[in-house]
C-alpha cells in the first residue's frame, strides 16, 4: 500500500538523513558551491553533478524559434543550475571573475548547416548574460565572442560576422588575423594547434553544442565539440573501431592542462536532434529544450540518455563518454545516479497555467531502498511547501509504465512503495528503471535497479 510518511510520523521518528538514505540529492547550497568546474587531470574528481533539462513548448511557431522564449529557458536553466533566484547571482556564481576586462567565447558548433547551433540560442545567453551588473554597468556585449572555424559556416548557420567594436562579436579561426596558435599540444600522440579564438581572444568559455549521434564517436556533444577547436580534428578519430575512444577525452584534458579551466560552462541546443546517420543531416525530432551544466561528462551523459529514449541506434558506441570520467582524465561524471537531473517545463507559462513552480532546493527526491529491489521498493522525497506532485515510473526509452502518486501534499516528508507488478503493461522485467518526482514544473530523477 503507498503511504506518505507523515501519516506514520507516530510510529518512528526518522532523521532526515536517514530518510533520504545513502546517495539522496545534496542540498541546493552545497551544490551550489560544487557546481564551479573542479574536474582536470590535475583536480579531484567530482561527487556529483548537476544537469539542468529546460524545455519549453512555446519555443517554436512552427519551425521558427522564439528568442524571447529561449531567453526566458536560460534565466530559468541558469538560476536552477546555481541555486539561486537572482539571474545576475546565478552567472557570478558560473563566472566568479566576471569584470568589464573579462572575454568570454561561445564555442558554438556549425559543421552542419542543416542543424547548427541556433543564433536565437547563442543570442539569448550573450544577452543573458549581458545583463549581469558589473563595476559601473553591465557586462559589455562585445566582450562575447560567437565563434567556430569558417566564417562561411557561421554565415550559412545564420550569424552575421561582425569584428567591430559594438555589439556580440562573432567571427570564426580563419578571420584574418586570428588563425591558430603557434604552441602546439599533444593529444594521444597527435600534435594540433589550438584557435586563437580560443587561446587570445576569450578569456573564458561556454561550450555551445547539441544533440546529435554521430556515426563515428556515438553521439557529438560537449566533449566532441572541442574538435572545432583545433586545427586537423580528423587526426583525432583513430581506427573505425576506436569510435574517437580515447581521443575525445585526451583533447579535453590536454586543453585544460595547456590552458587551465578556461570552459566554465556547457549548454546543448537541444531545440532539435538528430538520432541516426549524424553529425550531417537535417533534424529528426523536435525536443523544444536546452540543457546546462557544468561538468561536460554530465551533460553528455544526459544528452546521451535522451537520444537512447529517441531510438538512437549508435549510443553503445560513445564510450569516450565513460572513459572521460575515469582516471587519467578525470573530466567529470558519468554515473546517471549521481547526477541530480533538474527538468524545468514550460518556464515562460505561455503553455501551462501551473501556479510557481518549487526551486530545485524546495524538494529532493532521495534514494529508493532497498537498491538493488525484488518485487517493491519505497521511493523518498522531501517538499519544503505544498506542491502538486506527480511522482512516476518510467523505462529508459522514456515511456511511463506506472503512476505511482499524483496529487496535493503538504510540505515535510514522504514516501510511497513502487509495487512493480502493478504497471500499465503487466509485469516487468530485470532492469534499469527511472523514478521521475515532478513538482510544479520542475522533475528530478533517480534510476531504480528491479533484479528478479
Amino acid at each position: 500500500m503507498n503511504m506518505s510518511s507523515t501519516e506514520s510520523a507516530s510510529n518512528k521518528t526518522v532523521s532526515r538523513r536517514d530518510f533520504l538514505r545513502i546517495g539522496a540529492t545534496v542540498s541546493a547550497g552545497l551544490l551550489a558551491n560544487s557546481i564551479i568546474p573542479t574536474y582536470g587531470s590535475n583536480a579531484h574528481p567530482l561527487d556529483t553533478s548537476r544537469v539542468v533539462v529546460v524545455t519549453d513548448e512555446a519555443v517554436l511557431d512552427g519551425w521558427n524559434i522564439q528568442q524571447d522564449i529561449v531567453r526566458i529557458m536560460v534565466d530559468a536553466g541558469i538560476r536552477a543550475l546555481t541555486g539561486t533566484d537572482a539571474l545576475p547571482e546565478a552567472w557570478l556564481t558560473v563566472f566568479p571573475d566576471l569584470s568589464p576586462s573579462l572575454s568570454i567565447g561561445l564555442k558554438i558548433n556549425t559543421i552542419n548547416q542543416d542543424l547548427s547551433t541556433h543564433p536565437e540560442v547563442s543570442m539569448a545567453v550573450a544577452e543573458s548574460l549581458a545583463s549581469t551588473p558589473v563595476a559601473f554597468g553591465t557586462y559589455p556585449l562585445n566582450n562575447i565572442l560567437i565563434w567556430d572555424r569558417w566564417n562561411w559556416e557561421l554565415e550559412d548557420a545564420g550569424y552575421t560576422i561582425n569584428t567591430s567594436d559594438s555589439g556580440v562579436r562573432c567571427f570564426a579561426t580563419n578571420q584574418s588575423g586570428v588563425g591558430y596558435n603557434a604552441t602546439q599540444i599533444s593529444v594521444h600522440g597527435s600534435n594540433q594547434r589550438v584557435s586563437r579564438c580560443y587561446t587570445d581572444h576569450t578569456d573564458q568559455t561556454i561550450n555551445m553544442c547539441l544533440l546529435k549521434n554521430h556515426t563515428i564517436s556515438g553521439v557529438t556533444h560537449a566533449l566532441k565539440n572541442h574538435y572545432g577547436t583545433i586545427h586537423r580534428p580528423e587526426g583525432l578519430h583513430g581506427a573505425s573501431s576506436s569510435h574517437c575512444d580515447p581521443y575525445i577525452p585526451a583533447l579535453n584534458t590536454a586543453l585544460i592542462e595547456e590552458y587551465g579551466l578556461r570552459q566554465k560552462l556547457c549548454i546543448c541546443d537541444a531545440i532539435f536532434g538528430i538520432r541516426v546517420g549524424g553529425p550531417m543531416g537535417p533534424p529528426q525530432f523536435v525536443y523544444n529544450g536546452i540543457l546546462l551544466a557544468t561538468d561536460p561528462v554530465a551533460l553528455d551523459t544526459v544528452c546521451r540518455q535522451i537520444l537512447t529514449e529517441q531510438g538512437s541506434n549508435t549510443i553503445q558506441m560513445a564510450t569516450h563518454i565513460d572513459t572521460a570520467a575515469g582516471d587519467p582524465y578525470n573530466l567529470g561524471i558519468n554515473d546517471l545516479e549521481n547526477i541530480d537531473r533538474i527538468d524545468v517545463i514550460n518556464p515562460s507559462g505561455s503553455v501551462s497555467s501551473e501556479p510557481r513552480p518549487l526551486r530545485p532546493d524546495e524538494f529532493e527526491l532521495g534514494s529508493n531502498f532497498p537498491e538493488p529491489f525484488f518485487e517493491t521498493t519505497t521511493i523518498p522525497f522531501i517538499l519544503k511547501s505544498p506542491s502538486t506532485v506527480d511522482l512516476g515510473v518510467y523505462d529508459l526509452t522514456g515511456h511511463r509504465i506506472s503512476t505511482v502518486f499524483s496529487g496535493d501534499l503538504p510540505a515535510g516528508e514522504h514516501q510511497f512503495v513502487w509495487n512493480t507488478d502493478r504497471t500499465l503493461n503487466g509485469r516487468i522485467s530485470s532492469g534499469m528503471y527511472i523514478a521521475r518526482l515532478t513538482a510544479g514544473s520542475i522533475s528530478r530523477s533517480r534510476l531504480l535497479t528491479l533484479v528478479r
